[in-house]
């Protein structure tokens, strides 16, 4: 055939195969129009995937596998053109520093639209709104707060409430977030360390296998939904992911030979900060860090290896030495976290508005230690999760067998996943289901650097087994595929399910505008009803109030009509509210006075146990 016949056909057979991509994701969505309520998820499982999740999967495995392959096959036959090449060559030209700065920007700018539209600037769990409370205290130069008097209707999921007022999570991500409350952008702070991941991402990948690995390491990344899903949160994932991404590189770079002093105090402050943000993560994922790094520092002569051990030891004593007295001047014992006395302490409350209904005495947070068999099965589903939620595709492993070990220093990389999974093969759960497996988030970092690294590798091999260049464009051409695909199937059913959620739970917030200020309003539990929303959510309580208990709407638990008005005569400046809602999934706020005349119930406040009178509420 001619040149000029072959020319022309390239278009049509592009156009062939978008048209077929399309069909198949028409055929995607209809199964969900026509059976499936649009593929409403269900989601809400912190375990085993809900049945709307795993139907939608089902489908989506097939379908967006095939929509995939298409686009793949539309994508080789693109990057032979010669706009394509040119385009290429000028994305070569382009500097690393200019690329960088690029990519960051569309990282922050990403989960910052998504907070602001998709969520519709409400925090989606409890946690948040506790992690904001935490940054407001370190904002203010304390560790916690003074109970207020009658605290039950002050107590909070997730928060100690026994003189003194704090919540039960590491400081880390507080003091991280603790600058933009300050700002008041707090929502804004997950944007930037997500943006300021991207640079050691680059510069890992680019000092294993080269620039053209970084920059399909980096795409992965901007790619993937549940990291920007999260990053448009307040939870503290997204920062220590931030950290040990960088100390994935400064480690690489000492292991390199790099003299450069400030590598080893570099890796201390960023393993120490992941540490103080998520220990266990930290522990998974950072000891084989540290691992390489004192490897490293044998080859060097003796006097550098003092100044390096000297270097890395003073910022690590420091942290360490913040940790311990964070838990000495919270929990009373430098050996005894926060985590540990929420546990303690719903029990000795009776487990009133508690996080659980009841405790046994080995309780150990997050983790049960139960048989091999048991561990086994939740590390299965929390990985199968991982598989599904991270990127969207039908299998984001697929590129992970090609990953090389030895070469390359990948066996960091390796062992870093396999670290983060020994220490949570005995987690109870990988987290709630809105975003993902959050409690797994952190392990992207791994799977995202060692695909990208097989995408490189495969790429390489077919470049050398075969002559054809077209058979040496379809790794990377299956990663735009894939990513295409899975902007128009997966990511719009997990969005429509986060927007449908935060339309829910702004609801009391949007209303209580109307309602005079300064004002107390009282909210049964839980804060918003379950059955206002399919899709299953964890917003149990209330936003946690300021530290100082100054907010112009003051949120509090609701027990009864004769403890409310107990409450009332403390603030007598303030008028006072019970929240309700209606069968047509609006609340409403009615004047204490009205409630009392309604006979409204008195609260479940999740004990057993009655409600203590208001002189026992010290």
């Amino acid at each position: 055939m001619s040149s000029r016949g072959q020319r022309a056909q390239g278009p049509w057979t592009v156009a062939s195969f978008v048209a077929l991509a399309t069909l198949t994701l028409i055929i995607f969505w209809s199964v969900g129009a026509q059976f499936l309520d649009w593929f409403s998820l269900d989601l809400g499982s912190i375990t085993t995937m809900s049945a709307g999740y795993t139907y939608f999967l089902l489908f989506w495995c097939l379908f967006g596998a095939i929509a995939a392959v298409f686009f793949t096959l539309a994508f080789a036959h693109l990057a032979g053109a010669d706009w394509a090449q040119e385009t290429y060559a000028q994305l070569r030209a382009t500097s690393d520093r200019h690329l960088m700065l690029a990519f960051s920007a569309i990282a922050f700018a990403l989960p910052a639209l998504l907070y602001w539209r998709l969520f519709q600037g409400v925090h989606l769990t409890d946690d948040e709104s506790v992690y904001r409370f935490s940054a407001e205290l370190l904002a203010s130069g304390r560790l916690y707060a003074d109970s207020p008097p009658m605290k039950l209707f002050f107590d909070h999921v997730f928060m100690i409430n026994d003189g003194k007022f704090y919540s039960q999570y590491f400081m880390g991500w507080p003091a991280l977030l603790a600058p933009w409350v300050a700002l008041r952008v707090p929502e804004l702070a997950n944007p930037m360390y997500s943006a300021l991941t991207v640079p050691a991402i680059f510069l890992t990948l680019r000092e294993l296998a080269g620039r053209r690995c970084a920059v399909i390491g980096v795409l992965l990344f901007l790619s993937a939904p549940m990291i920007h899903f999260t990053a448009a949160t307040q939870l503290s994932h997204t920062s220590c992911l931030f950290a040990l991404a960088w100390m994935t590189y400064l480690t690489l770079r000492a292991n390199r030979g790099d003299s450069s002093w400030w590598l080893h105090p570099g890796i201390a402050v960023t393993f120490s900060v992941a540490f103080f943000i998520r220990p266990t993560v930290a522990l998974g994922m950072g000891v084989p860090l540290l691992f390489v790094w004192a490897v490293s520092i044998r080859r060097i002569s003796p006097q550098q290896r003092l100044g390096a051990v000297l270097g890395f030891a003073a910022p690590a004593l420091l942290f360490g030495g913040a940790f311990f007295a964070v838990n000495a001047l919270q929990n009373g014992s430098i050996g005894y976290v926060a985590y540990q006395r929420a546990a303690d302490y719903a029990r000795e409350n009776g487990f009133h508005f508690s996080a659980w209904s009841s405790l046994s005495d080995d309780w150990t947070p997050s983790f049960g230690f139960e048989s091999v068999g048991v561990a086994l099965a939740r590390t299965g589903v929390s990985l199968t999760r991982v598989n599904f939620a991270l990127l969207g595709w039908p299998c984001a492993f697929l590129f992970l067998p090609f990953a090389p070990w030895q070469s390359q220093k990948g066996w960091v990389l390796w062992a870093m996943g396999l670290g983060f999974t020994l220490v949570h093969f005995n987690l109870r759960s990988a987290g709630i289901d809105t975003f993902g497996p959050v409690h797994y988030a952190e392990i992207a970092l791994p799977i995202l650097m060692l695909s990208a690294l097989g995408v490189a590798r495969l790429t390489s091999s077919l470049r050398s087994a075969e002559p054809s260049a077209f058979a040496a464009r379809i790794p990377v051409a299956l990663c735009f595929g894939l990513i295409v695909a899975t902007a128009f199937g997966y990511v719009p059913v997990r969005a429509r399910a986060l927007y449908e959620l935060s339309d829910v739970i702004r609801r009391p917030t949007v209303a209580s505008r109307e309602i005079a200020e300064p004002a107390i309003v009282f909210a049964y539990r839980p804060f918003v009803p379950r059955r206002c929303a399919s899709v299953r959510h964890f917003v149990f309580a209330h936003e946690v109030n300021d530290p100082d208990f100054e907010n112009p709407i003051l949120w509090v638990n609701h027990l009864s009509i004769e403890h409310d008005q107990q409450l009332m005569r403390r603030y007598p400046d303030r008028k006072g509210f019970v929240m309700l809602w209606g069968t047509d999934c609006q609340p409403t706020f009615l004047p204490l006075t009205v409630a009392k005349e309604l006979g409204l119930p008195d609260a479940k406040t999740g004990s057993e146990a009655a409600i203590p009178s208001p002189e026992e509420m010290r």
